[in-house]
């Protein structure tokens, strides 16, 4: 149930899987209807409705990307601890681990206000200032050259990977953070000549592609150049960074990462097709050397979702797959969007639509965010807005007028 949240003063605050890589294909940004012969059932994503107020705050071209988990399971915050120090501080979250309950330990979070930071995929931190505008982080009034963009960490609620602000900027560093209430956190910084994006966070470690690069002169011009690529993790709990052997210097496809497993796609025996992979898969409780279990062949051109839900309190870990139109969970068809069209991302029983203004003639802070059910198919809000968060098992959302309001959702 949608609840709307006053703002008694006017200061306001501030989330896979795009599919850059797929080819050009049909928009799909409506489901057709099923077949007659297709017993399963079809889930349709429209644009929201807008009122005349909202149609000049329009969503913004803005690309979106991947997934918030349970406000009552919360990232593990990795706190350096001195050794023989007697009064420890709390640490200020910690993620669950296999077989165990997680605990809500993190930084005491108050009342969600309008003045909290909030976000949106592969976009900025936001807030809203006293003066009503939207700002970053640091206050700046957003989008401008000097907000980072924010790659969201999938199963965290508030973990995230700072991207580049500028590619020509060879000594800016891609950072791990934490999005507190009203501050960032870096838990982790790479070295400047050094990728990573993120698949998700299992436990204390971050799984996603870990690229490699090295300075090079061409006509004059400094710049960076591959050298080395691999799926690999961050592990917050020591700093440091590993990467599977497997899969170094693999033009790897897909990966999907869940607890105990990740699964990636590396092209197969037909060379003459562009799209022929097949599906391997790694166990998480072995080896970087392990050599990586083939799932399926000719798995082609199909992608993976992760999912991580809670049922009775405990994290229940699926792999969906997705092709060039349907997502297909629990014997249910969602539509599945290509990045010209938008972007979607599974957080907890829901899937996030994040859909691009085909026309371009929204405002860059804005975009049209539609949730559905993965079990009812049922949609849970259908709004254009400007930066969301999880927390207390709700959704908030600043809307197109930066007013605060909030929904129930299922984690």
């Amino acid at each position: 149930m949608k609840k709307y949240i006053p703002i008694a003063v006017l200061s306001l605050a501030l989330m896979g899987c795009t599919n850059s890589s797929a080819p050009a294909g049909e928009d799909n940004n409506q489901i057709e209807e099923e077949n007659k012969d297709d017993q399963k059932k079809v889930i349709e994503v429209s644009k929201p409705e807008e009122s005349e107020e909202e149609s000049e705050d329009k969503n913004s071209e803005e690309n979106a990307s991947e997934d918030t988990d349970q406000s009552k399971k919360v990232d593990k915050d990795i706190n350096d601890k001195e050794e023989g120090e007697e009064d420890k501080e709390e640490t200020e979250s910690k993620e669950d681990k296999p077989g165990e309950e997680e605990n809500v330990d993190q930084e005491k979070q108050g009342e969600v206000t309008a003045d909290d930071l909030f976000f949106l995929p592969y976009s900025t931190f936001r807030s809203v200032n006293e003066d009503g505008e939207i700002v970053d982080e640091n206050g700046i009034v957003s989008p401008s050259d000097d907000s980072y963009n924010y790659d969201y960490v999938k199963y965290s609620n508030n973990i995230f990977i700072r991207t580049k602000r500028n590619v020509e900027d060879l000594d800016d560093k891609v950072t791990v953070v934490r999005m507190n209430d009203k501050n960032v956190t870096s838990l982790y910084e790479f070295p400047s000549d050094e990728e990573f994006r993120p698949l998700g966070l299992v436990g204390d470690k971050i799984y996603g592609f870990h690229n490699y690069y090295a300075k090079s002169d061409i006509n004059g011009t400094e710049t960076l150049e591959n050298e080395k690529n691999a799926i690999g993790y961050v592990d917050l709990a020591t700093g440091e960074v590993h990467d599977f052997e497997d899969t170094i210097d693999v033009m790897t496809g897909g990966a999907v990462v869940i607890d105990g497993e990740l699964q990636f796609t590396k092209p197969g025996d037909n060379k003459e097709d562009a799209y022929n992979y097949d599906l391997y898969k790694l166990d998480l409780s072995k080896g970087l050397d392990q050599e990586a279990e083939l799932v399926e062949k000719d798995f082609n051109l199909q992608y993976l979702f992760g999912q991580k839900r809670f049922v009775d309190g405990k994290p229940v870990w699926k792999i969906l797959r997705a092709d060039n139109d349907n997502i297909y969970a629990n014997d249910q068809k969602f539509p599945f969007l290509w990045a010209e069209t938008g972007h979607q991302e599974i957080i907890g029983n829901n899937i996030f639509y994040f859909q691009v203004d085909a026309k371009g003639e929204g405002d860059r802070l804005s975009t049209n965010l539609k949730i559905l059910n993965l079990t009812s198919g049922e949609t849970v809000l259908e709004e254009v807005v400007r930066g969301i968060k999880i927390a207390d098992g709700k959704l908030y959302y600043l809307t197109s007028n930066n007013q605060l309001e909030s929904v129930d959702i299922e984690l």
